[in-house]
């Protein structure tokens, strides 16, 4: 279940802001017999290798999602944008509509999808949904620093798959913002225990900004934007009628 509310008829003005959607990857409501006219040839191409039908429909909710929230802040119809291989093949607008500067960049995992979208900031977003039997040790071992593992290690058990999947969404959300990929560096993040019971992540990566995100009941997320903090407003996608 998606937690974020339905977007207003009028959004606020990107600015200084960040928008973030929460995509339903299975909403029933959604046509797919209206997708080839929303995605370019390479998109449809990528679809169609999917083995399975429901990895194959989560990849073109997703798509049409991005071009149809995207194309709004422009303007333009979502079938009619044109996306490049930016940095690392991170996708970015075609040079024709650079001048927008609109950033933007989408993350799915299971049944849900977020999509960020900024103006002159630069962002990365991540979401993973959290399994329970995924042995996440040895992954944590292999991927996150020393201080990290004994900070993971020092929790209390019933606390430490939340906090892998906390720490994972928020190194994948950095190495996204900065378009390195996974052969990136893995920025490292502080693992807390807070009062209340739960784990808080924390950053202090010069020019970038952390935030934890709340997507949905099993899910954990994580962005981050170029420069300091940034207002934050969570919409649900409406779908495409």
């Amino acid at each position: 279940m998606i937690r974020w509310p339905t977007a207003p008829d009028s959004l606020p003005p990107l600015a200084d802001n960040v928008h973030i959607w929460a995509v339903d990857l299975t909403d029933a409501g959604f046509d797919t017999r209206l997708w080839p006219r929303q995605l370019s040839a390479d998109e449809q191409e990528r679809a169609d290798r999917f083995k399975f039908a429901d990895d194959r429909r989560c990849y073109i909710v997703a798509h049409v999602a991005l071009r149809d929230i995207v194309g709004d802040y422009l303007n333009i119809a979502g079938e009619d944008l044109e996306f490049i291989a930016g940095k690392n093949g991170k996708p970015r607008l075609a040079d024709a509509l650079a001048e927008s500067a609109l950033e933007f960049n989408l993350s799915h995992s299971h049944e849900l999808a977020l999509i960020a979208v900024s103006r002159g900031r630069v962002v990365g977003v991540d979401i993973e949904y959290v399994k329970s039997d995924f042995e996440f040790h040895e992954v944590a071992k292999h991927f996150f620093t020393a201080r990290e593992v004994a900070a993971l290690s020092a929790l209390p058990p019933r606390l430490q798959r939340q906090a892998f999947y906390k720490c994972w969404t928020s190194k994948e959300a950095f190495l996204k913002a900065k378009g390195v990929g996974l052969s990136g560096a893995l920025d490292e993040v502080e693992i807390a225990h807070d009062a209340g019971d739960r784990v808080k992540i924390g950053a202090a990566v010069t020019g970038w900004s952390l935030k934890e995100l709340d997507p949905g009941d099993g899910y954990e997320g994580a962005l981050v934007v170029e420069g300091g903090a940034a207002p934050i407003f969570c919409y649900r996608w409406r779908g495409i009628s």
